[in-house]
């Protein structure tokens, strides 16, 4: 029994490290750009020069992991000018766009589509779009990462494939960290769901070694992430708890004390959030009704007899 669990353990050490060996001859292959440029990731930064649109005030486009591209005029370049864009994502909200405008006004985004020539200065369509997840500029090679499923009884394993953008490549991981972003925790596991689906999760950084008990094997340090914009399923909301001062999307059941801020909730919005929640649309009206409940709050006796023994 003994003899059978070591030639277990040795094989799969063997399979490991020679998955470990594969991705280690990976060689990348850069593809020649083609006119349309078709499903394309790229990154984008506006167009500051003070003339008439669309001549100036456009966009700067650069492929990811590529040294010049074909631009919508014809010549080849490091970068391309375009003068117009057109956003083809169905479904998002009137927010999700603004949110996109500014994130690819403050070059926060990695877009995928294409370039074209249908109008005069180019146009960029982009078909998908990722936000990155702090203001860090993105450094180093950018791929895409997936959990490929291969599991190892010892380490370093193979378990991710990177998928490096814009090339016919995989490259065979044992680890990605994080660690060099400036992420939030939510954004963190936004990341961790988007490793383990089937789209993966982008990012720009620099291949590290990684080594022990099988040998050493490559992962990635990120010097930035990106996670998808798309359209979030809408929730039925409603106000709940018993005085309707809760916006949710099932009932919820509280104490039943008064307060002179509930009646603010009155004729307030209950509807879904940017994050996909449900909460109360904090416009000009309800904030004006909070202040004053606060305010009115702070006038009463109690409140500035309890004040004054303070």
């Amino acid at each position: 029994m003994r003899n059978l669990y070591l030639i277990l353990i040795t094989s799969l050490t063997a399979f490991c490290l020679h998955s470990i060996s594969v991705h280690a001859s990976t060689r990348f292959l850069d593809i020649p750009p083609t006119p349309s440029l078709n499903e394309t990731y790229f990154t984008i930064k506006p167009d500051f020069r003070k003339c008439i649109s669309p001549l100036c005030g456009g966009w700067y486009v650069k492929p990811v992991n590529r040294k010049k591209t074909q631009c919508p005029d014809g010549s080849i370049k490091r970068e391309c000018y375009v003068g117009t864009d057109k956003i083809n994502i169905p479904g998002l909200s009137r927010s999700q766009l603004a949110e996109l405008r500014q994130a690819m006004g403050e070059s926060k985004t990695l877009l995928r589509g294409n370039l074209s020539n249908k109008v005069d200065y180019g146009l960029l369509e982009i078909n998908s779009a990722w936000i990155s997840a702090s203001d860090q500029p993105p450094n180093g090679i950018f791929i895409n990462i997936t959990d490929n499923g291969i599991r190892c009884v010892t380490f370093p394993c193979p378990s991710y494939d990177g998928h490096i953008l814009n090339r016919y490549t995989v490259k065979s991981l044992a680890a990605y960290n994080l660690d060099e972003v400036a992420a939030s925790d939510e954004q963190l596991s936004r990341a961790q769901k988007a490793v383990n689906s089937e789209e993966g999760l982008p990012m720009a950084g620099r291949f590290v070694e990684i080594t022990g008990p099988s040998g050493s094997a490559q992962g990635i340090l990120a010097s930035q992430f990106y996670l998808k914009l798309e359209n979030i399923e809408p929730k039925m909301c409603l106000p709940t708890g018993c005085s309707g001062q809760i916006c949710a999307d099932t009932n919820v059941i509280t104490t039943c004390e008064w307060r002179p801020e509930y009646a603010c909730y009155r004729n307030a919005r209950c509807s879904t959030q940017n994050n996909g929640d449900c909460g109360w649309v904090m416009d000009d009206e309800l904030k004006r009704c909070l202040a004053n409940s606060a305010i009115n709050h702070l006038l009463q006796p109690s409140a500035i007899r309890h004040l004054i023994e303070r």
